[in-house]
Parts: C-alpha cells; structure tokens; sequence
C-alpha cells in the first residue's frame, strides 16, 4: 500500500561504499561506528529520496495533520544544521538498511524521527504563546523598505541556510509526469548536427558572462529548449515564459524593486501605453538572480538578492505557500526553495558541463511544465472564474467560504506569516467573516 520500490538502492550504494572505502562490514550495526559527517551525507540520500515518493504526499504524520512529505522537508532542514543528534534518526536509517523491512515500518520510522526531530516550544509565558520570538522582516512599520534597512533583518530572518543538499532535484521536479525523460531527449538534440548547441559547453555562451549579454543568451535558448520539446509537453499544461527585466521595477512593493530574470505565465502582457503597464510581483512564479562572477555564490551577495525578490513573491500572492528560484553565477547554478522555515538550496553544478547542462536544461523544462501547486500555492484555495474559496468541514458538514479581500499579510519568508482575509459564506452573503491563516509547529495547540 506505501510503494517505496528502488527508492533505497541510492542510500544503500552510499552506505556500501562507505563501509567498503573503511573496511566495515555492511550491517546495521555499522552505523554506531560512522561519525556525524557520514551519517548526514546518508541521511540526505534517504530523506529527499523517501519525500520524492509519490506516497509521501498522502500519508500522514502521528503528529497531527500534516503530511509525511512536509514532515520529511523539515527533518532534512533539521539534519542540515551543525546540531543535529543523529541518535534520533539511526533508528530510521538502520531499518533502510535492511532488505526485510516492510514499507509501513519505514514510514512508522519516518514519522517517529520527524517527531522527534520537531523543536520544541520555547518556555515562554502563556500570553505570548505562538507570538514569533526574533525579529523578521514583518515587522517593519512605516518603513519605505529601503535595502540598507531590510538585508539586515532579511539575513537575521534567514539565519540558517541550508545549500548544497543532495536530491533537491528529485524532491521538487521528481512528480513532473516524464520530465527526466523529456529533459534527456532535449539535452541530447542539442548535442546533435553539424552545429551543435552544446559541444564541451553551451554555444553562444557570453565571455564574461555580462548580466545583459545572459538574458539575450537564455532567453534564445529557452526558446529553442521549448521547440525541441514541444511535441512532448502536454496541451493541458499552462505556458509559461521568460521575464528578463533586471532595470525595470516590478509593482506591488513597498521599495522601488527589480528582479533580473524569472518566469510568468504566457498571458501576463507587457502593455506599455497602458495605466497597469508594468509587471508586478504578483505575476512572479519563479525568481532568478544572475550575477558575472562565480565567487558572488555565497550568502551576503546572490542569496540574499534571490532571497528578496522571494520575500516579494510571498508577500504579493496570498495563496503562495513557498517560492521557487534559482541563482546563476557565472556558469554555476543553484535552485533555491523559500518558505516559512526560511531557504534551501541544490548543490551548485556548472551548466557548461555535461551533467550541469543536462539537469539545466531539467530545471528550466521543470519550471515551465510545473503545475501551480509544486510552483507553491496552496491547493486548498481555489480560483474560479476569478473568485477565490476555501471549503472547510464543520458540523459535520461541507462549507463553501468565499475571499472577498486580504485583510492583511504578514510580509516576510520565516515565520509565522499571517494572513487574514474578509469572506463570506456561499449561501450568507450578507454575513461577513474573517478567516485568519498561520503557521504553527505542529505539536503546539491550535489557536482560536
């Protein structure tokens, strides 16, 4: 009923090979012997592996509603961090390592270790209960979000980083139906004829990589990756195309704000004669940052950039649970997740490589065939005809809210970031509500 199928045979090649490279015989017990180094580089084979099965998304947790795929998400980010205990997760590991495990035991062990592995509440007092504990970029009052102003607090905020996770690939693009298939296909066209798009590196790749000379290059390649798959994209999925307007600011932010390259839907149009002329940041589904200089790959310069143009998106789109991103230093690329734990990031590969340019070439198909939900809005609110509801169950029974407004959204990437909208129901028009959304640790009581 809970199909894992192959999906340990990376975490079990990883582990023989560790034994094998110290001499250790391959058992379970052999774990006791392995320092934290290696049983993190084992744990970030498994976890992204198992949260990459199609199942993860419809189990659930022991600890309340959540999802065992989003438990698996914060356990990684957990297991990531310099204080990890991996006594809490060996158990998990050594019942991967056998070949007699029943696939509901791996998941009972999932569950257990996300559990464990949650953080406690604070011992704060009772009035304060559930109110953030550090500053975030919410917090701003009357400000006019100038940049000196927010990176201070956006980089407290994202305090904890977590770059270079192995699988972030499979974890975010793994159910895109065919995508590796397609993106093989297309790779190995452009390899293909006397002139070749890629041949020991990308043609046409601009010497100095100059932010300008980028955009002109990717957004012809693009357009050329697109040809080459065309037949293999399904008519149901939304079209989805290149925004590349790094000098003109995007709408909907407090401060002047500009992003150098991401992606929109296909139907959002450039108007220039018009009063809403401009794109704004709630047309944003995917952000991008590009700087010339590999060295820039580090926290205080591209991160930081990617981060704000991410905080943008989630303050813009009341329905956006997480954004997607990604960096391009030079030729070397990263794909970035932000959510209310803050971000994560790919290991960084160089798109001019073989490898590197295959899973380029994955990453910017994933970005144009991904459904709205692995884009990161919330599949719960619904949009019809342009009005937005949410059904709940109460009493017993079935009830259809209506959105009229945002009331308020709490503009920042960590934290609780909440969101109150006015509403009414389908059948109460006259009645108005308030439907109040937040993010908790799961073990704390729900509020209200």
């Amino acid at each position: 009923e809970n199909p894992i199928g192959n999906g340990l045979d990376a975490f079990r090649a990883l582990f023989t090979s560790i034994c094998t490279s110290r001499n250790l015989t391959c058992t379970a017990d052999t774990l006791h012997q392995l320092g934290s180094e290696d049983l993190r580089n084992l744990a970030l084979i498994l976890l992204p592996s198992l949260r990459s099965l199609p199942v993860s998304g419809s189990l659930h947790s022991t600890s309340g509603s959540a999802t065992l795929r989003s438990e698996l998400l914060r356990l990684i980010t957990a297991v990531a961090s310099d204080s990890f205990d991996f006594d809490r997760i060996k158990p998990l590991l050594e019942i991967a390592i056998s070949d007699n495990t029943q696939d509901a035991q791996i998941w009972d062990f999932v569950s257990t270790a996300a559990t464990e592995s949650t953080p406690p509440p604070r011992p704060i007092a009772s009035s304060l209960q559930q109110t953030p504990w550090s500053q975030n970029t919410s917090s701003f009052v009357n400000s006019s979000e100038y940049r000196q102003n927010v990176d201070p607090v956006l980089k407290l905020e994202l305090e904890h980083l977590y770059v270079g996770l192995p699988n972030f690939h499979k974890s975010f693009f793994g159910d895109i139906p065919e995508l590796d298939m397609v993106s093989e296909a297309v790779f190995r066209k452009c390899t293909e004829g006397d002139s070749p798009l890629f041949k020991q590196g990308w043609s046409g790749w601009p010497a100095g990589a100059k932010e300008s000379d980028v955009l002109t290059w990717i957004g012809g390649l693009i357009s050329q990756l697109e040809a080459f798959a065309d037949n293999r994209i399904p008519t149901s999925v939304a079209r989805r195309k290149l925004l590349a307007q790094p000098k003109t600011p995007l709408e909907g932010s407090t401060g002047k704000r500009s992003m150098d390259i991401g992606f929109v839907d296909s139907d959002i149009i450039y108007k220039p004669d018009t009063t809403d002329s401009r794109y704004r940041w709630a047309h944003i589904l995917v952000v991008g940052e590009l700087k010339n200089n590999p060295k820039a790959d580090i926290a205080s310069v591209a991160w930081i950039d990617l981060a704000r143009y991410a905080r943008e998106v989630l303050a813009a789109q009341d329905t956006r649970r997480f954004v997607l991103g990604f960096t391009l230093c030079g030729s070397l690329m990263r794909v970035w997740e932000f959510d209310r734990l803050g971000g994560i990031a790919s290991e960084q590969f160089d798109i001019n490589k073989e490898e590197g340019g295959l899973q380029f070439v994955a990453t910017i198909l994933g970005f144009l065939r991904m459904n709205e939900e692995m884009l990161g809005f919330d599949p719960t609110i619904v949009t019809t005809s342009g009005q937005k509801y949410i059904k709940i169950e109460r009493n017993g029974q079935t009830e259809c809210l209506i959105i009229d407004e945002v009331i308020k959204r709490a503009p920042c990437i960590a934290g609780r970031a909440t969101t109150c909208w006015k509403a009414h129901r389908h059948d109460d028009p006259h009645n108005p509500l308030v439907i109040k959304d937040s993010w908790q640790y799961v073990d704390r009581d729900e509020e209200g």
